[in-house]
């Protein structure tokens, strides 16, 4: 028979149990649902840092700055009469670099194998580069040829890309000792008076001749590896040219040094050895 203290005690155990229960119930439902939520969140995304992109370099030459009738600012007159003419239909007016009237009786005297030449002053030398030029021949009694040097090394010494006047041609030429051999040549009509753009791009031993943007031809050559860039011109010749622009391709980061390799997380360098016993 159980006592009345007894049935008190096993009573309260009862109601503890029941209330226990209730509890469990109540809570295990409030429970899964925010397991529910953690596990149906999306997990943050890092976001990738964008890598920096090298931009190439550029220098351009409009000459509407310069003093007309002096040589441009930054550029040397090597050969030739070389001055800032102005004209107002100029592709960026009122300023071009160019030669004026003059030098027939000379270039009679050369037999037409005198060639006015002008170069930047800053000495660096390039390898791979696009150059480029708004390029317009205006007369000459003898020649009205101009063009875009590259690799210039002295005045027996570079590549020439040629717009020939009035012989209608475009020419790829390299002057090597003061010999000049065409390395490559094609048929492009070249009026006086009218705007055209040159382009030539060089890399390595490769070469790429563009008239108003359209490539004429590629040649291959390599005989001289760098120089400075310049100006051209033949004989009498009377050119103008605007809007000289140098593009130099952008610079390669140098290779970083290879990581060592880690040691294992965890791990320790083995103690030395004991040293032998007498």
């Amino acid at each position: 028979m159980i006592s009345w203290r007894g049935g008190r005690a096993l009573s309260g155990a009862l109601i503890a149990a029941f209330a226990a229960l209730f509890l469990i119930l109540i809570t295990s439902p409030a429970q899964s649902r925010k397991r529910a939520r953690q596990a149906s969140a999306p997990s943050p995304t890092e976001t990738a840092t964008p890598t920096a992109v090298p931009t190439p370099e550029v220098k351009t030459w409009d000459f509407d700055q310069d003093q007309k009738g002096q040589v441009a600012k930054g550029w040397t007159a090597v050969e030739g009469d070389w001055i800032v003419i102005g004209d107002p239909g100029a592709p960026s007016a009122p300023s071009t670099f160019g030669l004026g009237p003059g030098r027939f009786l000379w270039s009679l005297y050369k037999m037409l194998e005198y060639y006015p030449i002008t170069v930047v002053s800053d000495p660096a030398e390039y390898d791979d580069f696009t150059l480029e030029a708004s390029f317009k021949a205006v007369g000459g009694r003898l020649d009205c040829s101009g063009g875009l040097i590259a690799r210039y090394v002295d005045p027996n010494n570079y590549y020439v890309l040629v717009a020939g006047c009035p012989s209608d041609y475009f020419a790829l030429t390299r002057v090597s000792a003061g010999v000049s051999t065409i390395i490559k040549q094609s048929v492009v009509p070249i009026d006086k008076n009218v705007w055209y753009q040159l382009r030539l791009v060089a890399s390595g031993e490769h070469f790429s001749c563009y008239a108003n943007n359209k490539m004429v031809f590629d040649a291959a050559d390599s005989k001289i590896a760098k120089g400075r860039i310049g100006l051209w011109a033949r004989a009498d010749a009377q050119v103008r040219f605007d809007n000289v622009k140098l593009t130099l391709p952008p610079k390669q980061a140098e290779a970083a040094p290879p990581e060592s390799p880690a040691a294992p997380s965890g791990s320790e360098s083995a103690p030395p050895p004991l040293p032998k016993m007498p």
